[in-house]
């Protein structure tokens, strides 16, 4: 196996160099214990129980009777089938002989071991900021009937759902949505939402976007003070909302659309390039059987093979509840 971090300094290296790692940023969208609902413990495939709404069993009364209503829900189920997931680097020391890296490794007979290293520090930062970004594309646009590398661990949500109604707004450049692009579609998936959707609360609804519908959105705030939309300073961060649905910039729907067909989206068949998933956070379920994988892995030296290791396994699956809490809107090309 290739080594993890690959050597590709350009500076010579004469003795001295500033002592510090600049990692890229990672950009991927927010906590997913915020976003969605987490069912730990699943090891392969797990049942889930949903009950239907029971309505119109309250009638008129004319007379004593024995006779009972003839309402009736759906006692219903859905599976979850959890992939099984690796992550497996490794790191030879030697890659990063005669660079600065090297003042920082270990001397005598544990020079061959980079663990506690500033490399090994930038190795473990990629890893796990790589394992929490994939968790989210893969829950998205995993497909494993699909024939792009790197997606086929287990179906995900744009899979599972291409059988949801889709809402659609024609753009002249669909590809670059203005603001009123952005406002049209996410108001048209707003009101045009199932009834169920329609009345849950705000706070436990999330409005899922492509980032540049996103970016679009934001015209519509700046110097504008209508009551449609609110931004919230939380934890330093800015939180956007529509009606008090909270906006979700989806940076990994970028990476799924550049690197999968778009009929994995879910069931458009015309040209598009953005989208919106309006839907309850209790209806979109990702299970596994840890709680946090970006943080369930393992780093270790061998001596006979003179390499650190990085492992990570855990099982993943995603699976959402009922069509009446979730909603699509797409913005298509005129």
């Amino acid at each position: 196996m290739a080594n993890v971090a690959n050597e590709a300094i350009t500076a010579t290296y004469g003795g001295a160099q500033l002592n510090e790692i600049f990692y890229e940023p990672v950009f991927r969208s927010d906590d997913i214990m915020r976003n969605y609902r987490v069912i730990p413990n699943v090891k392969h495939v797990m049942n889930v129980y949903t009950a239907a709404a029971l309505t119109k069993i309250v009638e008129v009364y004319s007379t004593c009777s024995s006779a009972s209503g003839t309402n009736q829900f759906d006692l219903s189920d859905k599976v979850i089938t959890a992939g099984r997931c690796r992550v497996a680097l490794e790191q030879c020391t030697d890659e990063f002989f005669g660079t600065f890296i090297e003042e920082s490794y270990r001397s005598g007979a544990d020079v061959m071991n980079i663990e506690g290293t500033q490399l090994a520090d930038a190795i473990v930062n990629r890893a796990v900021k790589g394992i929490a970004s994939d968790v989210v594309r893969l829950a998205w646009g995993g497909d494993v009937a699909g024939a792009v590398a790197g997606y086929a661990v287990f179906n995900g949500w744009m899979e599972l759902m291409k059988a949801e109604t889709v809402l659609t707004q024609s753009a002249v450049d669909a590809a670059n949505p203005t603001a009123a692009n952005a406002l049209d579609i996410i108001m048209k998936v707003y009101d045009g939402a199932p009834a169920a959707l329609q009345q849950v609360a705000p706070a436990d609804k999330k409005m899922f976007v492509t980032p540049k519908l996103y970016n679009a959105y934001l015209q519509n705030l700046e110097g504008n003070g209508a009551d449609l939309a609110i931004v919230n300073i939380v934890d330093a961060a800015p939180r956007v909302s529509f009606r008090g649905v909270e906006l979700v910039a989806m940076y990994e729907w970028d990476t799924i659309l550049t690197d999968t067909n778009p009929d994995l989206f879910v069931n458009a068949a015309a040209n598009y390039t953005q989208g919106v998933c309006y839907t309850a956070v209790e209806n979109l379920i990702i299970g596994s059987d840890v709680t946090d994988p970006e943080g369930s892995f393992k780093v270790f030296y061998d001596d006979l093979e003179e390499k650190m290791f990085f492992r990570g396994y855990f099982k993943l699956g995603v699976q959402y509840l009922y069509s009446s809490l979730v909603q699509w809107g797409l913005v298509i090309a005129a």
